[in-house]
């Protein structure tokens, strides 16, 4: 389902989900609809596990207690990590409880005590919990895969070993001894792509159930110093009541994290460990495909053989250099099928561990909320499909660019700095052609490129306050290869961050400046002009100044916002952006627009205080105003939100907006600004609780542009079953309808030279369905099972121009062809002008699509941080273009379409000596 900009300042809000991931699954859920995403907007949504009613005097500790501290003790004797905390070792550690009650009632003494005791030696942390409750039958431990979440109960450890009030290395487990890690940085932002080598396991008994952890220190950062002084928390979560208690106070309405961590001292004469890592890996398999009998590369086809190498090492006790050679993501699920009708690119979640893994330090978003996907450096730009398609009767080309090699080096030193720097090379690639005649050649269709990214930043003022650097750089190899004109020759970006909070946390600042330049021949430079983030080249833009003969361009960008965030009940925020026309970064970032400037305001009413029927609620205001820099104010609008979350935990959250659109300079892409359609649109989501073993979510949307009788909906169900404690499915229906007057379809050329704008009516179906299963069998060995079939079309009828664009009355603005000036011939319309040799020619754009991808991977972890994959993969595609939509047809169709199967096995091992 489409969403809206996040929260303002989510950076700041972030719901910190390593304390209740498994316990609040569907409780924020106040996510605003987007109104377009041609608008600025920055809509805010609710985040209800980071504000909650002021702690109240009871008995217990409070939060007035916010630093306590725990001493750990030299182990002894062995340990055995078995979760039954029996061995002698433990009795020589003293016991610590006193736990804050957090969710719901917060600072009330939790239903069910928990205590842990801490232990060390030369090698490893050692944590023992021992989590008491009255009614072991019903305490909750759903067997997964590692690193899934789950409505299970959940200890979760939080180490603060750099001691920065900042970063955690956080380390989880469910009572089926299902383990989870992550990386809190930031104080509040979680990163759970990351991943470390630990042993944990759990045990039931009669008294409730008991997490024993083994963290070795090569899994932390810490400094040579002889005592060590980290910082400590221990959260638990009870899942069939959703209490969620803190060892060291965490109150919900700060919108902090690490920083309310208790301390652990005691720790003496521990060396930081040398962190050398290798995983090597060894993958075999073959390809099979449906292909045209008369393809003459079928030689791509057959066994496939490869061999790679991932490592990590630690230059010093606090940076760590990690790379990779020769990487393979065969395991990595696909991305979901899409029409994108639009100019917009549409972005794509990393799912390759390796850029996924301790991204954190390199993320420099380009919104105040940065979460809609705009930031300087984008990890899918690395290794994305070639940009250029070769052309020939048959061709043999690879969907992605191989990357040669990759290194990655972050860490953060004990004065406060953390650096990352990040360096790729992708191999020029080659695609076969072959013509009807038989004759074959080759084609260069991506250029030998290298990638640099480097972040730097420096914490001050406690961590209440950071400073930071970040520059990219993009170099390509064009000589020889005939894409000068296509690709730049290098692009530069850098900027600058301050974000400051006040010291009750009640107040923040954030602000950003960003610079970009482009260099290239002319071609590739009057390329990027033409681009839908800018199109210099619209006839009435006096304010942008197009230059086919420029070899650079360069642009900058301004992103401020401040927020009111540390109140149990009232919450604010405003900011401002400004992006200049020649601003790009899209060689390695990910930026949708240019030439813009944007403000916006938001206000929260919100209630966490669990009531008689309610156990939180709460209404979003927003509103927003965006122009260009000529000055143009192209839209105004406002939206209205809210969520209620019940006793029982159903819940449902929606909102209405409303924008009006005064000029929309994108809608003939290249072509003069043309007045606006105003847009209303409404949504509403609904969900039970995610407890139960049935668990539903569904909701819809609508959006409709009244003058123009265009309108569009959307719904959406996803239906979760837990057949048994390991085994899951998870069906997501989706479906669309839509109806648009003013479809772009195409810009020609008449016999005179001039371009004419051709729109049309499209109406467009789209269904598909989102199916998962997971069996588990213990916590090492796992089966999952992923496909998506997705059917789409879309015709287009009522040809139209523009006439006067910027009428106020909507039938003025477009003229219809009438009947004689426009001709079907199935695969092309012809436009008659009149029979004087300036015809307009173009192909028919109606179109139907179809696709089916899958996959099936069974995961061993045959030892700590070595596994082995048995990967199966299907992806079937095929299109046409009658442009309706007929259930049984695009079905069958479907099944005659051609496909390829890959069966791979990937054997890697981790070592460290």
């Amino acid at each position: 389902m489409q969403r809206s900009p996040t929260t303002p300042c989510r950076a700041a809000l972030a719901s910190i989900t390593v304390l209740v991931a498994a316990a609040t699954a569907h409780a924020d859920t106040a996510d605003t609809n987007a109104p377009d995403t041609t608008e600025a907007t920055t809509e805010a949504t609710s985040e209800p596990y980071q504000a909650g009613a002021e702690p109240t005097p009871k008995a217990g500790p409070t939060a007035a207690a916010s630093l306590r501290s725990v001493g750990a003790v030299r182990l002894a004797s062995p340990v055995a990590i078995d979760g039954a905390l029996d061995d002698e070792a433990w009795t020589q550690a003293p016991s610590t409880g006193g736990f804050w009650q957090r969710e719901p009632d917060e600072g009330a003494p939790p239903e069910h005590p928990t205590e842990f005791r801490v232990l060390y030696d030369d090698e490893a942390l050692y944590v023992g919990v021992r989590a008491h409750d009255s009614a072991p039958g019903e305490i909750r431990g759903r067997l997964t895969r590692h690193d899934t979440d789950s409505p299970s109960d959940w200890i979760m450890v939080g180490v603060d070993s750099y001691h920065d009030r900042r970063t955690s290395f956080t380390f989880g487990l469910n009572p089926a001894g299902v383990k989870r890690d992550l990386l809190v940085y930031d104080d509040t932002v979680e990163d759970p792509s990351w991943n470390a080598v630990w042993e944990g396991a759990a045990n039931i008994d009669e008294r409730g159930w008991t997490a024993e952890f083994r963290i070795p220190y090569g899994q932390l950062r810490f400094s040579a110093a002889a005592e060590q002084i980290w910082g400590l928390q221990v959260t638990r979560v009870i899942q069939r009541t959703r209490e969620v208690s803190t060892w060291s106070p965490a109150p919900r309405n700060k919108p902090q994290y690490v920083s309310f961590f208790g301390q652990l001292d005691g720790i003496e004469n521990i060396n930081p460990p040398r962190r050398l890592e290798l995983l090597p890996y060894l993958v075999t398999g073959a390809r099979l495909a449906d292909v045209d009998p008369g393809d003459p590369f079928h030689d791509r086809l057959g066994p496939e053989f490869g061999a790679g190498l991932d490592f990590q090492y630690g230059l010093t006790s606090n940076i760590t250099l990690v790379g990779t050679v020769n990487p393979d993501f065969g395991q990595v699920e696909a991305d979901p099928s899409e029409v994108n009708l639009s100019a917009q690119e549409t972005f794509l979640d990393e799912k390759r561990p390796f850029f996924v893994a301790g991204v954190d330090i390199f993320k420099f978003g380009l919104s105040s909320g940065d979460g809609n996907g705009e930031q300087l450096f984008y990890t899918r730009r690395i290794g994305a499909p070639p940009r250029i398609s070769a052309d020939g009767d048959y061709v043999d080309q690879d969907p992605t660019t191989s990357i040669l090699g990759a290194a990655k080096l972050s860490g953060k030193t004990g004065s406060g700095w953390s650096v990352g720097a990040l360096a790729a090379v992708t191999g020029e690639e080659m695609a076969k052609v072959q013509d009807e005649g038989g004759v074959r050649r080759e084609q260069v269709v991506e250029p030998l490129t290298s990638y640099g990214v480097l972040r730097v930043k420096k914490d001050l003022n406690g961590g209440r306050t950071s400073i930071g650097l970040a520059g990219t750089n993009v170099l390509r190899s064009l000589e020889g290869t005939g894409l000068a004109d296509d690709y730049h020759q290098s692009a530069h970006a850098g900027g600058l961050r301050l974000a400051h909070r006040t010291a009750d946390g009640g107040w923040s600042l954030d602000a950003r400046l960003v610079g970009s330049l482009v260099l290239g021949e002319p071609e590739a430079i009057a390329a990027t002009q033409e681009a839908s983030q800018r199109y210099f080249q619209r006839p009435d833009a006096d304010h942008l100044d197009y230059d086919p003969n420029r070899t650079s361009l360069t642009g900058g960008a301004f992103i401020g916002s401040l927020s009111k965030l540390a109140h149990p009940h009232v919450r604010g925020a405003v900011g401002f952006e400004a992006r200049s026309p020649g601003f790009e970064i899209n060689d390695l970032g990910f930026q949708r627009d240019a030439d813009a400037v944007s403000g916006w305001m938001w206000l929260q009413l919100r209630d966490d205080r669990p009531g008689r029927y309610l156990r939180d609620r709460g209404i979003n205001f927003n509103t927003w105003g965006y122009g260009n820099w000529a000055p143009d104010l192209l839209t105004v609008g406002a939206n209205v939100n809210g969520w209620v979350t019940l006793k029982n935990l159903w819940g449902a959250n929606g909102g209405l907006w409303g924008a009006v659109n005064r000029l929309d300079t994108s809608l003939l892409r290249g072509g003069p600004a043309t007045r606006g359609s105003n847009r209303i649109g409404a949504w509403l989501n609904g969900f039970s609780d995610s407890r139960k073993p049935v668990h539903l979510e569904s909701g819809g949307e609508v959006t409709v542009r009244p003058d123009s009788d265009s309108w569009s909906l959307y719904a959406y169900t996803n239906l979760a079953t837990q057949a048994r404690s390991n085994v899951s499915f998870r069906l997501g229906p989706f479906a669309s309808l839509r109806s648009d007057d003013t479809q772009y379809v195409t810009t020609a050329t008449d016999a005179v030279g001039a371009d004419r704008y051709l729109l049309a009516q499209v109406e467009q179906t789209t269904v598909g369905l989102t199916a998962r299963v997971d069996y588990t069998y213990s916590p090492t060995l796992s089966f999952q099972l992923y496909a998506q079939p997705f059917l789409a079309a879309g015709g287009y009828s009522d040809y139209k121009e523009p006439d006067q664009v910027r009428a106020r009355s909507y039938e003025r603005r477009f003229r219809s062809f009438a009947e004689g000036e426009l001709m079907d011939t199935g695969d092309e319309i012809i436009v008659d002008r009149g029979g004087d040799g300036e015809d307009l020619r173009f192909e028919r754009p109606d179109f139907n699509v179809r696709s089916l991808r899958s996959t099936a991977v069974m995961r061993w972890e045959y030892l700590p941080g070595s596994t082995v994959f048995l990967i199966w993969s299907h992806d079937r595609s095929g299109s046409s273009s009658d442009g309706h939509f007929r259930p049984g047809s695009e079905l069958s169709g479907l099944a005659d379409a051609e496909g390829e199967h890959v069966v791979l096995v990937k054997l890697s091992y981790w070592w460290s000596p």
